[in-house]
């Protein structure tokens, strides 16, 4: 385990048991988090996306600190709410990126013990295979290979067990997301190997008919997540009205029912922005949530189109969960600046 590693497990351990998260609660804490999470699997060692994977025993036991620290489970709407009439006890609710086939085999049978309610946002690209899942590609490339070498990017990875290739995926995933243009080889690299992302996608994605099954779940809202995963801030405004437009009319065609939330691909800074936020209010979209860290205060109420989100995945701990509910995170992101996470 490298430095990194140990000093970001460390992190939220000493700031839980210092009483440093706690005291921060008093200014970053809101009343309520909404969690993020991707894909729910048996065992992240596979994974080379482990940041997309959350283990169901990990969710498991968050969702049992959870309720143990009186942390009420609320849908959306229910938190949206409970903004305007906030009270001293907590709530959280979870929300599912993409569009997994596992939300429905894993996380609905256990949300479903823990009477937890979920929205999933559904890229419908998933279930077509149109989608720019870039992500799988590159997550299958260091799965089948031992070494990867992209000169264009002066890249080059050793990756021949679980936990180098974790690491070099996280490396190139944050390469891109620094700049985009480096999609360009990696996506070369995916191709040169034969691997297709369409394919992947339906594979992992939700089918029609399992969308149907997730969204008659009273404790499921099915929200859009684009039509192709794109990075919005990079499209034309007709592109984002297309995307978020388009795949609510897909999913309410396949569900039966209104759809009247969305999550933005990707979802920082450089992903959605001001225009994003004010053509999803114009679309009639009720929410917007993007991965910006930080918990709910009131003043999210003039702010719902740029909703802050907690991630939940394999490495999360009670202390690392206690500093999410406290707002630790958005306190060092911010520089200790508005607790109140917006665009």
């Amino acid at each position: 385990m490298n430095a990194h590693v140990v000093l970001k497990s460390a992190t939220p351990v000493f700031a839980r048991y210092s009483g440093i998260a706690g005291t921060l609660a008093f200014r970053y804490g809101g009343p309520g988090v909404i969690f993020m999470l991707h894909s729910t699997v048996d065992d992240s060692d596979p994974y080379p996306d482990d940041g997309l994977r959350c283990p169901v025993a990990v969710l498991e036991k968050a969702l049992g600190w959870l309720k143990d620290n009186n942390v009420a489970f609320v849908s959306l709407d229910e938190a949206m709410e409970r903004l305007g009439r906030p009270s001293a006890a907590k709530f959280c609710t979870f929300t599912f990126d993409d569009g997994y086939a596992d939300n429905l085999t894993q996380a609905l049978p256990l949300m479903e013990s823990f009477a937890a309610p979920f929205t999933v946002y559904v890229a419908t690209g998933m279930m077509t295979g149109a989608i720019d899942a870039w992500w799988l590609g590159l997550a299958e490339l260091i799965r089948t290979r031992d070494r990867i070498e992209l000169p264009d990017l002066d890249c080059r990875f050793d990756c021949k067990d679980p936990r180098s290739k974790k690491r070099t995926f996280q490396a190139l995933e944050t390469v891109i997301h620094s700049d985009y243009g480096a999609l360009t080889p990696v996506k070369a690299a995916i191709a040169e190997a034969g691997i297709d992302c369409a394919a992947l996608a339906r594979r992992e994605g939700l089918s029609p008919e399992q969308l149907r099954r997730l969204a008659a779940s009273p404790l499921v809202t099915i929200g859009a997540h684009g039509e192709r995963h794109i990075n919005l801030a990079r499209a034309s405004a007709a592109e984002v009205e297309q995307e978020m437009i388009g795949s609510r009319r897909k999913l309410q065609d396949v569900i039966g029912r209104e759809v009247v939330h969305f999550a933005y691909p990707f979802g920082h800074a450089d992903a959605c922005g001001p225009r994003e936020a004010k053509i999803a209010r114009a679309a009639g979209f009720r929410t917007a949530v993007t991965t910006r860290r930080g918990t709910l205060f009131p003043a999210h109420l003039d702010h719902l189109h740029a909703l802050p989100r907690e991630p939940l995945g394999g490495s999360d701990s009670p202390a690392s969960l206690r500093c999410k509910v406290d707002g630790f995170y958005r306190a060092l992101r911010s520089g200790f600046g508005d607790p109140v996470a917006h665009m």
